[in-house]
């Protein structure tokens, strides 16, 4: 009996209700995208984004950043808005998703050593780059015979925020000052691989297949970078310590 209280005590202390609450809706939202119409995640992958929202908030408590926290509401807005009605509502989806990458990006600025400009023009970013353009590239050359100038041009909008992101995140692993790097460049490659599935999901070709994938690449995109940006401290320049190969 001590060793059932203990359990359950353990199980929903305050500390780890948000993430039994996360996995569940985490489950939950794997399963209706399995299960269910597309239509039906309206009603749990938001929930799940708010369980995200809730844990930064409880691990950062008075030193959360207001600049992150309206970029994670900015992308709840737009998985609300694709959910309900993709084609209907693509203009505002395309413009909260860019704005909530480019917001992401500036939250991960202080992330970064200004001073140490060989990251930027290191050759692993630089094909990291020209691989992502051309992956980009080739998804909005077959999107040219089926979609419209005006959803080609917010599709492009969208591509170019990720670029952007994508680039941030690879330059702040490859610096490898931070010991959790790699958590937010697999946050990175998340966020590509989904956002590239759903182009493909919605203009090209539909398969519930990549509604699941493109779905549990979101979430843990979204947690992933959270994680880093409330657990990460920024290390200042004068502590940072060269490293010679």
């Amino acid at each position: 009996m001590p060793k059932k209280q203990s359990f359950f005590s353990t199980l929903f202390n305050k500390k780890n209700t948000i993430d039994v609450l996360f996995y569940f809706s985490f489950l939950a939202t794997i399963i209706v995208s399995l299960l269910m119409n597309k239509e039906e995640l309206l009603y749990v992958l938001p929930l799940t984004i708010i369980i995200i929202i809730i844990k930064y908030l409880s691990l950062t408590k008075k030193k959360a950043r207001p600049l992150f926290i309206f970029a994670l509401l900015t992308m709840l807005a737009s998985d609300v808005l694709s959910l309900y009605s993709f084609e209907k509502y693509f203009a505002w989806t395309a413009i909260l998703t860019s704005t909530s990458l480019i917001c992401y990006t500036l939250s991960l600025k202080k992330y970064l050593n200004k001073s140490k400009l060989r990251s930027i023009l290191s050759l692993s970013v630089l094909l990291s780059v020209l691989l992502i353009s051309y992956v980009l590239y080739t998804v909005l050359d077959l999107l040219v015979l089926n979609v419209s100038d005006n959803q080609l041009y917010f599709t492009f909008l969208c591509s170019i925020s990720l670029i952007i992101y994508i680039v941030t995140t690879s330059i702040i692993y490859i610096n490898d000052n931070y010991k959790n790097g790699i958590i937010i460049l697999t946050s990175g490659i998340f966020t590509f691989i989904q956002m590239t599935l759903i182009i493909v999901n919605e203009f090209l070709y539909f398969a519930k297949a990549i509604t699941v994938i493109a779905i549990i690449c979101h979430i843990l995109a979204v947690y992933l970078l959270m994680n880093f940006v409330a657990k990460t401290k920024v290390i200042k320049p004068e502590d940072i310590v060269e490293k010679y190969i």
